[in-house]
């Protein structure tokens, strides 16, 4: 059941929770606190639930998942390191992943309103990846007072 609008809408789950995954991925080895390591992990890992069954999807559907490329990845790993360089606090910490789901939360709207003709699952996909993205600015605003 390939179509083209339940491909973008995959492809706009895929970057954004490629996006994610390497930030904290990059992030989680820096952080001192266990509190909030402990919560980004959990997060990861919601994330990574994500980016399997997206997968999953674009497997069954004969889709191709397009993910972040080399070039974006080092754009990102340079932008964390120097802006933690001289500050590893759980505060920066929690701001830099707050400004990124406030980044995403919008594209994936954008992307639902757009392709909202895509496959039910995709679209749920989506809307769950939101409720991710959103319970994690409410959560991250706990860190941000550290």
């Amino acid at each position: 059941m390939k179509n083209e609008s339940s491909e973008k809408l995959l492809n706009a789950i895929g970057k954004n929770v490629a996006m994610a995954v390497q930030s904290l991925e990059i992030i989680l080895p820096d952080v001192q606190d266990e509190k909030f390591k402990e919560y980004l992990s959990k997060l990861n890992y919601d994330y990574n639930i994500i980016m399997t069954e997206a997968q999953m999807l674009a497997k069954a559907n004969d889709m191709e998942l397009k993910m972040t490329n080399p070039i974006e990845k080092a754009e990102l790993w340079t932008s964390i390191k120097l802006k933690t360089m001289m500050n590893k606090t759980t505060r920066q910490f929690a701001t830099m992943i707050f400004l990124g789901t406030n980044m995403g939360i919008p594209d994936l709207v954008i992307a639902i309103c757009d392709f909202g003709d895509a496959s039910s699952e995709i679209v749920t996909l989506a809307k769950r990846l939101k409720e991710i993205e959103e319970k994690s600015d409410e959560d991250l605003k706990l860190f941000l007072c550290k």
